[in-house]
Formats: structure tokens, C-alpha cells, sequence
């Protein structure tokens, strides 16, 4: 497989995009996250908040390394290869994460940080069903 100069450029773009809509959610989980479930007196925080605070943690780290490897992406196709499997794997711990916070919620979890987690692993899966990933 031959990578090409546009080749690279679109899938750069198009991981781009896919992360960037990960990155809102992750600003959404840090700004709402401690307003939706503030630490109590001995700083102890609600489950929720633990579940959006790991959540936007899982983004923020797969963002940094999804640009890592798109500032230095391979120029040998068989690199490329690797590189993929790489961003797939970091997409797969945040579906991961995010299919935990799912799994764990409770009917005293805020109904619109939960919608964010499911629309963040939606977002998730539907880059590993993609060619980007």
C-alpha cells in the first residue's frame, strides 16, 4: 500500500475532527462535572463525579497522543500500519471508559452528563467503525 500525500492529509483531517468532538465533551465533563456533584466537606466527591472526571481525563490523553502521531506521521507505509493500530487502541480504551460510566450509572446521575458520556462512546465508535481508525 502506497500512502499518498492526500491520503495522509485526509486521514489527519478526519481523526482531527473525531477528536475534537471527543474534546468538547471533555470541556462539558471538567466545567459541569464539579457544579453537578461538588466534593463534600472532607473532599470526598459523588461516583458521577469520579465517572465524568475519569471520562474527560480518558479524552484529554487520547487527544494528546492522537497528535502526537499526526505531527509524526510515518512516511513508511508499513509505520502507518502501526501508527493506526495506535489511535485504535487509544479509541477503544475511550469507548472503554466511557461504556463503564454507562454501565455504572445510577437514576441519581444528571441526566445531561450521562447523555454526553453516551454521545462521547457514540462518537467513539462510530471513528473505530470508520477508516480512520
Amino acid at each position: 500500500m502506497t500512502v499518498t500525500p492526500e491520503f495522509k492529509e485526509a486521514s489527519s483531517r478526519a481523526a482531527i475532527r473525531a477528536l475534537r468532538g471527543l474534546e468538547q465533551t471533555a470541556i462539558m465533563l471538567e466545567k459541569w462535572g464539579p457544579e453537578a456533584f461538588p466534593a463534600n466537606e472532607q473532599g470526598q466527591v459523588h461516583f458521577g463525579r469520579a465517572i465524568t472526571d475519569a471520562a474527560a481525563q480518558a479524552i484529554r490523553e487520547a487527544w494528546k497522543a492522537a497528535i502526537v502521531e499526526v505531527e509524526a506521521f510515518p512516511n513508511d507505509p508499513n509505520s502507518f500500519l502501526e501508527e493506526r493500530g495506535k489511535l485504535r487502541q487509544a479509541l477503544l480504551e475511550i469507548t472503554g471508559e466511557l461504556g463503564a460510566a454507562l454501565t455504572q450509572r445510577t437514576l441519581s446521575d444528571d441526566i445531561i452528563i450521562m447523555g454526553h458520556i453516551e454521545m462521547a462512546k457514540q462518537i467513539a465508535t462510530d471513528a473505530l467503525k470508520s477508516r480512520i481508525a
